[in-house]
């Protein structure tokens, strides 16, 4: 009949509905970036390379340390020419990647390296950090300036704990007025209790929720034997990143999947407490390449 409607044509019209609903119900998620320190090996011996390497992984986004002690414009160009963003960075001023790099290698000893680590990160001297950070920031595109580690000799104390509150605030001012947002790192250490007080329980509280947030490295925080899911609960806003890592329960990093991190649960929470990049990083790999490959084969179908 001419005004009969089409059976197929309904079902079809139902079905786009009904994905479009879904759409709107369960919005996309941000794509899986990388912390570049876990191809820190594979970089220095080829740069432009692994660069490629990672983007031909499936990756869109990186986080950099600094601009690894080369011109931030020569690295940005690296990363167009690879299809690839970096919205932050881990603080590594001009002079401190060739520390971390010797670091990491074990050229130097870890009291030496920590040492200074610690002078670059002066609490006296926080607003030229962050003017040298923002300087690298810029060209790179990035939005995030992240204050990466303090060391357990940094939070022995309240009175020490209040200090680098203190450091953090000011740091969080000139990131601020320059168009940037810090960002805070945990490891482990600061979920040891300093008499009846969580140092991390403290920045987040004696911090300015509007101009620092955090990025929660899982695998340290769930060493710590605490939950992420209910820091995103507690403070809601107040996290923008993660650090995609796994961990064992005797403490070894491990790939995603092989540890004790339960990433199906803790990546909706992130998302509903507003956390925007997911970065995959292993502390120091055998095989960086391998390492970053495998992780996003686990971590991509759940994202």
């Amino acid at each position: 009949m001419p005004n009969a409607i089409d059976r197929r044509a309904v079902l079809g019209g139902a079905a786009a509905l009904a994905l479009s609903a879904n759409a709107v119900a369960r919005p996309r998620r941000r794509p899986l970036g990388i912390q570049l320190y876990t191809l820190m090996a594979a970089l220095d011996a080829d740069f432009d390379g692994t660069i490629g390497k990672v983007a031909a992984m499936g990756y869109r986004e990186v986080e950099t340390l600094g601009s690894f002690g080369r011109d931030p414009a020569e690295v940005r160009a690296i990363l167009d020419k690879h299809g690839l963003v970096s919205p932050s960075q881990h603080i590594m001023p001009p002079g401190l990647y060739k520390v971390f790099d010797d670091g990491v290698a074990k050229r130097i000893d870890m009291p030496t390296f920590e040492r200074k680590f610690i002078e670059a990160f002066s609490f006296d001297r926080v607003e030229g950090l962050i003017e040298a950070c923002v300087a690298q920031a810029r060209p790179l595109g990035q939005k995030y300036i992240v204050w990466q580690i303090s060391w357990p000799s940094q939070l022995r104390t309240r009175a020490q704990i209040d200090q680098l509150i203190k450091a953090l605030n000011r740091a969080a001012d000139v990131a601020h007025a320059a168009g940037f947002t810090l960002a805070y790192h945990n490891h482990s250490q600061e979920f040891t209790r300093v008499g009846s007080d969580v140092p991390y329980d403290l920045i987040l509280q004696g911090t300015d929720p509007a101009k620092l947030k955090f990025e929660m490295d899982l695998a340290w925080a769930v060493n710590a034997r605490v939950d992420p899911v209910a820091y995103f609960r507690r403070f809601p806003g107040r996290f923008r990143m993660l650090h995609m890592k796994d961990i064992a329960r005797d403490g070894s990093v491990r790939d995603p999947g092989e540890g004790i991190v339960p990433f199906k649960t803790i990546i909706p929470a992130a998302e509903a407490a507003g956390v925007e990049h997911f970065y995959v990083e292993y502390d120091v790999p055998t095989d960086p390449l391998a390492t970053s490959a495998a992780a996003r084969r686990y971590l991509a179908p759940l994202m």
